[in-house]
């Protein structure tokens, strides 16, 4: 797993990975600029108190944007990444698996609808445990990112592996190895939550977790 981390990073400089990167910030400040406008908006409908209350709900508001953010970031990069992720897989594959043949051609709406129902999933799941976010702390962040972990570890191995593999196939070899898909997407999810780095995790995200996948496929073929 640290072999594939150290490998992804140090990819990052790749010509070919430029542009993908700067979609991925781009997204990424686009997706959360446009969460907190419409939180602002919002509540904006609701500053008809006057004095202090207003500047309260203001802090509230901001409150309530980080914490939206953090919770939205992790399913919104998911989308992101499905606009480049061809793109990205190929400089890796050029770099580090230059042997491998074309991969199985997938219709770019079949990943955009994939990620969106991702996308809701992963917002309806911790909206659920927001109460444990907030009120039980400690216990919040291994709820966290267990839960975002297993999602993403989940939806990111199945969107690279099925560049190689049936949907079924991708399926399959995911439950078999679903301990070291869940730990590879907990760390996903650790890149999802840190400042700045987190605009290029779509990215980082994708390239990790199709160096994952080759080792997972390769030890299963042992």
């Amino acid at each position: 797993m640290f072999s594939a981390l150290s490998a992804t990073i140090g990819q990052l400089t790749d010509p070919r990975l430029r542009n993908p990167i700067i979609i991925s910030v781009v997204g990424s400040i686009t997706a959360i600029l446009l969460l907190g406008a419409t939180v602002w908006y919002v509540l904006d409908w609701f500053s008809f108190f006057g004095g202090w209350l207003d500047d309260a709900a203001a802090w509230v508001a901001s409150l309530i944007v980080v914490i939206l953010g953090v919770l939205f970031f992790p399913g919104a990069a998911n989308i992101i990444s499905g606009l480049f992720l061809d793109s990205v897989c190929k400089a890796v594959e050029a770099r580090h698996y230059p042997a491998l043949g074309p991969a199985r051609p997938q219709p770019f709406i079949e990943t955009v609808l994939e990620s969106l129902k991702f996308l809701g999933i992963t917002i309806l799941v911790n909206v659920l445990l927001l109460p444990i976010y907030l009120l039980v702390p400690g216990l919040n962040l291994i709820v966290f990112y267990g839960a975002n972990g297993y999602l993403l570890g989940r939806e990111f191995f199945e969107m690279v592996a099925m560049r190689r593999l049936t949907p079924a196939e991708a399926k399959e070899l995911r439950k078999r190895k679903a301990g070291s898909v869940f730990v590879s997407g907990v760390l996903i999810a650790a890149v999802m939550t840190i400042p700045v780095v987190n605009f290029a995790g779509p990215v980082i995200a994708t390239a990790f977790m199709l160096h994952r996948f080759e080792r997972l496929r390769s030890d299963m073929k042992k």
